[in-house]
């Protein structure tokens, strides 16, 4: 703010700060001073200023870093330098070690290969074969008739296509050995499915055996001789053994009881069964009980039913063997 004396505008603070610190023109601060002489308001600014700057002059300085907190700092930035001119030169020398390999491959690879030198025919030792030259000469420490080892890149070559020829056979006659492995399994697999669908196969034909007889030709039996009464036969033993009512007077219906009901629950019916025999089957105690098929009257249903069931406590229900389907005659 520009003031001029004999007004009654006032310098501002700043002026008066900069009168202070001397860096008004000698004509403002003649004009100011004159201002201050005249004015006890400003007068009082300009005296509080100079105050405060003889209080801040009458500060101690900042204290100086300690001696141990300097020798870190200097040893810290002396590292990081250092660490810095390490790693410059570890790539400069990755680099210039790069550019070589690159050229030993370059004239490596532009550099034909060498024939092998022909072996030279068996000669005397100190003697020198027709038509060879002095360096074809054997030595004195080599049996004659051996010719001197190749080097160079030729033989370095040559050792390569044999270990390539050894790696080769080696993995050729594992891949074989593994082959053969996979086909005696595939063979033992198919072996095996053959004779289990070779056993299914019997077992839908009639191979099963009830008390020494066919199933099919049993039902056929106990059919024969069951009564034309309706009431089922139900007989105790077979054709292996046992007590049979085949060609009996027919059953009474007192002899229902003899088919036990854990068995009559193995059949998973409560139809009454046409006939029943206790046998064997497999070489366990089974009964074989007959019954009509639900849906076709031409054909009846035998029922195969393990007879451990009779004897168990507490009673449980007759674990089904077998069941099938045969004709009714």
């Amino acid at each position: 703010m520009t003031t001029t004396t004999g007004t009654t505008e006032h310098p501002d603070v700043s002026e008066i700060s900069d009168l202070t610190e001397g860096l008004l023109s000698p004509a403002r601060s003649a004009e100011v001073r004159e201002h201050l002489d005249g004015c006890a308001l400003c007068a009082d600014v300009h005296e509080s200023l100079e105050e405060i700057r003889g209080l801040l002059a009458s500060l101690p300085g900042p204290p100086r870093m300690p001696a141990d907190v300097a020798a870190r700092v200097d040893a810290a930035l002396a590292a990081e330098a250092l660490l810095n001119a390490t790693t410059d030169v570890s790539r400069e020398t990755s680099r210039a070690a790069e550019a070589s390999s690159s050229s030993a491959a370059d004239i490596d690879s532009q550099e034909p290969e060498r024939e092998p030198r022909p072996i030279p025919a068996a000669v005397t030792p100190g003697a020198t074969a027709p038509g060879a030259t002095a360096d074809d000469a054997p030595r004195a420490d080599r049996p004659a008739g051996r010719p001197r080892a190749a080097t160079g890149p030729g033989r370095t070559r040559r050792l390569r296509r044999r270990r390539g020829a050894i790696l080769g056979a080696v993995f050729g006659t594992a891949a074989i050995g593994v082959s053969v492995l996979l086909f005696q399994t595939a063979s033992s697999i198919v072996s095996t499915d053959y004779k289990a669908d070779a056993g299914a196969s019997q077992a839908d034909g009639g191979g099963d055996v009830f008390s020494g007889t066919g199933i099919q030709d049993k039902v056929h039996s106990l059919l024969a001789s069951a009564p034309a009464t309706g009431v089922p036969h139900i007989a105790e033993g077979g054709s292996e053994g046992g007590n049979s009512t085949k060609g009996t007077t027919p059953a009474s219906p007192k002899a229902l009881a003899q088919l036990p009901p854990c068995v009559q629950q193995g059949t998973g019916r409560t139809d009454t069964p046409l006939a029943a025999e206790r046998g064997t089957y497999n070489g366990a105690e089974a009964f074989l009980v007959v019954l009509s098929d639900p849906v076709d009257g031409s054909v009846v249903r035998a029922y195969v039913i393990d007879a451990s069931c009779v004897d168990a406590t507490p009673p449980v229900k007759g674990e089904l063997l077998l069941t099938k389907t045969y004709p009714r005659h």
